[in-house]
């Protein structure tokens, strides 16, 4: 070999070995930023409510309101927020609502659901109530939490729960008039609750049957760091 031919042949071996390291180094890089997204690692993850559906009755973004010490203790009383969609023609009617978490349910206002209406329970973004303070007791009725093994329960056409999109078409449900106010109430939770648990809830409707559905604790509306002082 000559030596031109000798000095071509280091010059390509220097060259691939840089070529080499300076790859090693982008990837390296590459890496090291994927593991840092400064502005999502701090965020609470989006909770969204339950979906159910029995016939032209749907339930849409159900879940419990936040609580206001950050979590539900044993005895407390837990809110509902939802909506309750009829896309049918004819009336329909909430007959009652169970939870094997509480020992009673407090229905107040109104329960009858009118024909493509919406009638909306709660507030969306409302906390619980810290305990001890006052709330309405107006036209209030209350149901025990379950009534699976009692004989006198009228007899009601049952719909398998769903926590997926109901078939309900979105024309029909944006369509609805919203009508009357429903406050529900979980009363007297028998345990501890925090966020991340699903609670199951059922809703007993006169036409529409029955719909059981998991529903969430939803996010709070601002910073919790100074939750635990009021």
């Amino acid at each position: 070999m000559s030596r031109a031919q000798q000095n071509s042949t280091g010059r390509l071996r220097l060259a691939t070995a840089a070529s080499g390291l300076a790859l090693t180094a982008v990837l390296g890089a590459a890496g090291c930023s994927a593991g840092q997204i400064t502005q999502t690692d701090s965020q609470l993850p989006a909770v969204s409510g339950a979906t159910g559906q029995a016939g032209p009755i749907a339930l849409r973004d159900a879940r419990l309101a936040f609580p206001h010490e950050g979590f539900y203790a044993a005895g407390d009383d837990a809110p509902l927020i939802l909506s309750i969609i009829n896309t049918a023609a004819a009336d329909d009617e909430l007959l009652e609502v169970s939870s094997p978490f509480a020992g009673e349910i407090k229905l107040e206002g109104d329960q009858a659901v009118p024909g493509t209406a919406a009638l909306h329970v709660g507030k969306p973004g409302e906390e619980a109530k810290a305990k001890g303070e006052p709330s309405g007791t107006a036209h209030a009725t209350t149901t025990p939490a379950d009534h699976s093994s009692d004989p006198a329960r009228p007899s009601t056409t049952s719909a398998a729960p769903t926590t997926s999109a109901a078939p309900t078409s979105a024309a029909a449900t944006s369509a609805a008039k919203a009508v009357g106010k429903l406050q529900i109430v979980l009363v007297g939770l028998k345990e501890k609750l925090h966020p991340g648990r699903l609670i199951p809830v059922t809703f007993v409707f006169a036409k529409a049957g029955t719909i059981t559905v998991e529903l969430p604790i939803g996010q709070p509306t601002g910073p919790r760091g100074e939750s635990g002082d009021h």
